[in-house]
């Protein structure tokens, strides 16, 4: 794990005061964010926000996204091959200065990703850390190397699923478990 990554000034990602820590450890991870995401567990999530370029709307995951639930903020980041939670670091009223260029034209918008509109106002039944699976196999089907990396985090209400995830060096998001992934509840 570590800090710091991509900063300019005081505005990491162009975010001002945003100081990540990135894991790629799963038992880190846990230990440092398993009891405050079991916090959460029988809250709702209340607002979803993410960063759009300003001209199209258009979603720009390199961004973290924000989560508020039961009146916490959750940042999630995705860099490389690691991922970062923190709690309630970025003021989302505060202009975005990406890598210190104002050409991207960025602004932070709250449920903005019509797809997941349905999870707001859900109740968490429960949460998941989700590990992607990467498997080798010889040509003859014989498993050689079964690797897995820490990729995100999964949100059940019970009739419905929303997991965010590191999306190679993006954010993404989807609402079925995808079976490349392992699923560990907090």
């Amino acid at each position: 794990m570590w800090t710091n990554f991509i900063n300019k000034g005081d505005a990491i990602l162009g975010i001002h005061n945003y100081e990540p820590i990135f894991y790629t450890d799963i038992n880190d991870f846990i230990k440092d964010h398993g009891e405050v995401l079991k916090g959460v567990i029988g809250s709702t999530i209340e607002e979803i926000w993410t960063v759009h370029k300003r001209m199209d709307g258009e979603f720009w995951a390199d961004c973290p996204i924000i989560l508020i639930i039961g009146g916490k903020r959750l940042v999630f980041c995705s860099i490389r091959d690691e991922i970062s939670i923190t709690w309630g670091q970025i003021d989302v009223m505060r202009e975005l200065d990406w890598y210190g260029s104002q050409e991207s034209n960025l602004e932070w918008r709250k449920n903005a990703l019509s797809r997941y509109h349905s999870f707001i106002g859900k109740t968490k039944e429960d949460i998941e850390v989700i590990q992607r699976k990467q498997e080798a196999y010889d040509l003859s089907g014989v498993l050689l190397d079964l690797e897995l990396s820490l990729n995100g985090i999964g949100l059940n209400t019970g009739d419905s699923y929303l997991s965010i995830f590191n999306a190679f060096d993006e954010t993404g998001f989807t609402d079925i478990k995808e079976k490349n992934r392992i699923y560990i509840k907090i």
